[in-house]
């Protein structure tokens, strides 16, 4: 007997893969080996009769046909997902959420407060996916809330700063005492940290403190803030980061901040919600929790020395 309709596994390799725009991370995400994910896809096609990928100069793109099927896909994936959830949870409402956050802010920040939250909402499970931060997290229909870094600006989403301008340079006692970094014109011999996705902190910083750009050392460039916080303390020079992620090492003096940062960054970490899903219970629950805390307040009474 003739299908009637592709299977759900080949609309979830499908998806993935236009998504990423890659076969090797659909199959990472989906934990399936990228051979699976290419016979799916491949099955796809040929039940459709039409090709959904074409590749150009190495790069994996849509066709008109695999456009058309991504919104359709996602929206029909997204309506089982709810449907299961509502199963699953045996209420009668919603009661889950699924969150997209940065793996820095929240091993640093958010996991140590999620305690009272589960004390206080025991019947709402959060669901934490993989996350991005190139990636566009509105074509992801699974997502209802993310934190995201940047200037706060993006379409479909109800955003709200939480905290994450204050920022602080810091390095390890050590690394400060032998580079003399308590006077600032000695920057210009220390080795500067970098974030990829943030790649004029430091010329900004130097401006602020009318130091030469040209005689900056800057150091290796991350991925991650945690990378930049864990080469720090190694001694491998000195980071400028968010003062949320450091208050641990700050309070244990692990790592100093050998100058003052007074000026606040361009970019924060922002609690996005997407519109449609912004009044279902149990996202509206966690958001109004989140967004009481007062992080900014609580980031700068942790990072006292204890």
């Amino acid at each position: 007997m003739k299908k009637i309709c592709p299977s759900i596994t080949e609309l979830q390799a499908f998806e993935a893969a236009a998504r990423h725009s890659s076969f090797t991370k659909a199959a990472s995400e989906l934990f399936v080996t990228q051979g699976a994910i290419s016979r799916q896809v491949a099955n796809l096609e040929t039940y459709l009769g039409t090709p959904l990928f074409m590749r150009q100069n190495n790069r994996l793109l849509l066709t008109e046909a695999g456009e058309f099927l991504l919104e359709q896909a996602q929206e029909a994936l997204r309506i089982l997902v709810d449907a299961s959830n509502h199963i699953v949870s045996g209420r009668g409402q919603r009661q889950y959420v699924t969150i997209s956050v940065p793996p820095t802010l929240a091993t640093y920040l958010l996991m140590p407060l999620l305690v009272d939250f589960y004390r206080e909402h025991p019947s709402i499970r959060l669901n934490f996916t993989p996350h991005d931060h190139q990636q566009n997290f509105l074509a992801n229909e699974h997502i209802d809330v993310a934190i995201q870094f940047g200037e706060g600006a993006w379409p479909a989403m109800i955003s709200s700063y939480l905290v994450g301008k204050k920022q602080a340079v810091v390095c390890s006692p050590a690394y400060a005492q032998a580079c003399g970094l308590q006077d600032v014109s000695r920057f210009p011999d220390a080795t500067l940290l970098q974030h990829f996705n943030v790649p004029h902190a430091w010329v900004q910083w130097f401006r602020e403190r009318k130091l030469p750009v040209s005689t900056a050392h800057l150091g290796p460039n991350f991925g991650q803030y945690d990378m930049i916080i864990a080469a720090a303390k190694l001694g491998m020079g000195v980071g400028l980061v968010p003062r949320c992620l450091v208050t641990q090492p700050l309070r244990s003096q692990e790592l100093i901040e050998p100058v003052p940062t007074p000026e606040l960054a361009r970019q924060g970490y922002f609690l996005c919600v997407r519109k449609e899903r912004s009044n279902v219970q149990a996202v509206s629950t966690f958001v109004n929790w989140l967004m009481s805390l007062d992080l900014p307040s609580y980031v700068h009474t942790q990072s006292r020395p204890a």
